[in-house]
């Protein structure tokens, strides 16, 4: 009985170690900075609470509605990040209307197209 117990538990072990390493082969996104980026396609549930990220401007680009942040981790329904300093395309250009480089703001980013993109902009005062 303990013999068969042993094995059973062996079995399952190889079996959720196996399934570990197989996912983890699955994710072959780009290396760098980039390599901490998870970004995973979900359901959007507007009744959702926004989460709310922060950071700091250092470009704006109206022309191509990109906004350059500097920014800690990012957690947001469909996309997490680490701390870095990344350009973003905004969802719409007059999210960019209010800000300038320097400001402090409070933002959230979400999968769009399989893109992290600014969905949320406000400057703090």
């Amino acid at each position: 009985m303990r013999h068969q117990f042993l094995e059973a538990a062996a079995v399952l072990g190889f079996a959720v170690f196996g399934l570990n390493a197989y996912a983890a082969e699955g994710d072959s996104g780009p290396k760098g900075d980039t390599d901490s980026m998870k970004m995973e396609h979900k359901q959007m549930d507007s009744s959702l609470a926004m989460t709310t990220n922060e950071g700091e401007v250092k470009a704006v680009d109206k022309a191509n509605k990109n906004i350059t942040l500097k920014h800690g981790p990012i957690k947001s329904k469909t996309v997490e990040m680490t701390a870095m300093t990344m350009s973003f395309p905004v969802q719409q250009a007059s999210l960019l209307s209010n800000v300038k480089v320097g400001d402090k703001v409070k933002f959230n980013i979400e999968n769009v197209d399989n893109v992290a993109t600014v969905t949320e902009l406000q400057v703090q005062k």
